[in-house]
């Protein structure tokens, strides 16, 4: 890899010079430019005429004087005109109004409120719902000290256990009650289930202290778990009238069954406590004794090597300033995310840490030797050119490739997987190692040419 220390010096002058030779501070949060947000605002949809407020958010993730004004349709959409640059790529959304019960078909008999908070950096459509509502006192709260996108992902994934359900990769803002898609019908789901036989004041009063047990990272009451069982008898028992009034809104709906919402309340009632090590200022973790270990929301299979605990995939923790190679979130999800080596640094959970040079040498060591090792240690498929590996001990390497510097040129997707070491190469500190494995060979070698401000995989190692 001496090509990136041949570029070593081209990085120092692009990655803290402009074009017009200005030191650029590359933490600063831009503006962001937009013309409109639209959306649709949903309990059951708003009727026509709820307001829509849209807040300005400064970078760290408080309300400016600048808010923006507009009103839904009688489906709940909404189109608000901004026309001008926000202070940052974060929003806060508040819809108030009356709206149409998805399950009694009739309009609300008081208005009701729901908030969403999104980053709009690379899109124009927002939707608010009861997901949206339900985590965003915790997005809030963790995005003023951690990364907004792992803000978003462990909120959500707070409110959707307490709401019996699994995990989702989709934002919640992206999701719509009459949505053809797998999450759209989970947010039908919940939103029959806290809406059920309740007046608009009552689901107003659930919500609330739903979203203040997830805001505080708390379990549900028993009491507030009764309510919920309640209210999925009382829909089970009106099945046909609730599918009924939900098709009239919309022929196409996703109807929950009887069995999805019993399989909502078990999961609420066998509902496990918040992890206590979740903190917002930094990455929080929790070891399973099945092979896995749960990381900012993300269920990370793991495998014993030797004497080591190693993270069988690679890192996918969405740290600030950590990238997808070519830009993709796809990659991110298949091959894990690249870091630069200060980042990599810090990025692994608690209990676990960036394997150093020794770290590396005992891994190698153990499967056989240098000369085999990549054979051994790579996914059985995922390379390129007939370079998948026989993975005899799960480890399951995957060639996530590079990022060079600040050019943003990636390389090496399925040819190569570059692993950072902790150790440095030399008092400087510009350099460390890194471990690589090729789809061209059957070794692994422990190579001392990474400029630390390239981007590599991480794979973490129980300490």
């Amino acid at each position: 890899m001496l090509k990136k220390l041949a570029l070593l010096a081209l990085v120092f002058i692009f990655s803290c010079s402009s074009d017009n030779g200005n030191v650029v501070n590359e933490n600063v949060t831009p503006v962001v430019r937009k013309e409109k947000i639209s959306g649709v605002s949903q309990k059951g949809p708003f009727t026509e005429g709820a307001t829509v407020k849209i807040y300005e958010l400064d970078a760290n993730k408080n309300k400016t004087e600048k808010f923006f004004l507009g009103e839904t349709d009688g489906n709940g959409n909404f189109e608000v005109e901004i026309n001008g640059t926000l202070a940052s790529p974060y929003i806060l959304l508040e819809a108030s109004g009356n709206y149409v019960s998805e399950v009694s078909g009739e309009q609300s008999n008081t208005p009701i409120t729901l908030y969403a908070v999104a980053d709009v950096s690379g899109k124009d459509n927002v939707n608010i719902n009861v997901f949206t509502h339900l985590e965003h006192e915790r997005v809030l709260s963790l995005a003023k000290s951690i990364d907004f996108g792992a803000a978003k992902k462990e909120a959500q994934k707070k409110m959707l256990v307490a709401l019996g359900m699994e995990e989702s990769n989709a934002n919640s803002e992206d999701m719509s009650l009459f949505g053809s898609s797998a999450n759209d019908a989970k947010l039908l789901a919940a939103s029959v289930l806290l809406q059920a036989n309740r007046q608009a004041g009552a689901v107003r009063d659930l919500l609330a202290t739903i979203s203040g047990k997830i805001k505080d990272n708390e379990a549900l009451s028993q009491s507030t778990k009764t309510e919920l069982a309640n209210g999925a008898t009382w829909v089970s028992s009106n099945i046909s009238e609730v599918e009924r009034n939900i098709r009239n809104l919309d022929e196409n709906a996703q109807v929950p069954s009887l069995a999805t919402i019993d399989d909502i309340v078990t999961g609420i009632n066998n509902a496990p406590p918040p992890s206590s090590s979740s903190s917002p200022s930094s990455p929080s973790s929790s070891s399973t004794d099945n092979g896995s270990v749960i990381y900012e929301g993300k269920t990370y299979k793991t495998v014993k090597i030797g004497e080591q605990v190693w993270m069988a995939e690679n890192l996918n923790y969405n740290a600030s300033g950590s990238k997808c190679h070519g830009n993709s979130t796809a990659n991110c999800d298949i091959y894990g995310r690249l870091y630069d080596w200060a980042t990599a640094m810090e990025v692994c959970p608690s209990g676990w840490h960036l394997p150093n040079n020794a770290d590396w040498d005992t891994l190698v060591s153990y499967v056989g030797g240098a000369a085999t090792a990549g054979t051994k240690l790579k996914a059985r498929n995922g390379w390129n050119e007939s370079g998948n590996g026989t993975d005899d001990f799960g480890f399951a390497a995957l060639p996530g490739g590079s990022r060079l510097f600040s050019d943003d040129e990636f390389y090496g997707l399925g040819e190569y997987g570059d692993w950072w070491s902790a150790t440095s190469v030399d008092s400087t500190g510009d350099i460390a190692y890194y471990q690589e494995i090729r789809n061209n060979s059957p070794g692994a070698s422990l190579n001392d040419d990474g400029a630390k401000n390239a981007f590599n995989s991480v794979r973490c190692l129980k300490d």
